[in-house]
């Protein structure tokens, strides 16, 4: 599961902010830090939802939306990008998440 530690705690806010937007149960319990994935099949489900959220925050952030106090949206992106791509990895995961980058 993601782990998130004192300093992180603005990308999962974030994180828990489109997961929810975008209403994937299992999206939400992983973007949370509450649930690991069990196969490739919900690695690549949290893939497309990690792009999905991407892309809302990339409209929130060009017409300067402020969510729960962040302001700074494309840097903690960015750092849940590092966080979701290094799980991925680290748990046998790295071609679907490649082949997802390589996609973008």
């Amino acid at each position: 599961m993601l782990e998130y530690n004192e300093g992180s705690q603005n990308a999962k806010t974030l994180a828990v902010h489109y997961a929810t937007r975008i209403g994937n149960h299992k999206l939400i319990a992983f973007m949370s830090g509450e649930d690991d994935l069990s196969g490739a099949d919900e690695a690549a489900e949290i893939i497309q939802g990690f792009w999905e959220m991407t892309d809302f925050a990339i409209v929130d952030h060009n017409n300067d939306v402020v969510i729960d106090g962040i302001v700074d949206i494309e840097f903690w992106m960015h750092k849940l990008f590092n966080k979701v791509g290094g799980y991925m990895i680290k748990n046998g995961y790295k071609q679907l998440w490649d082949a997802s980058v390589a996609e973008r």
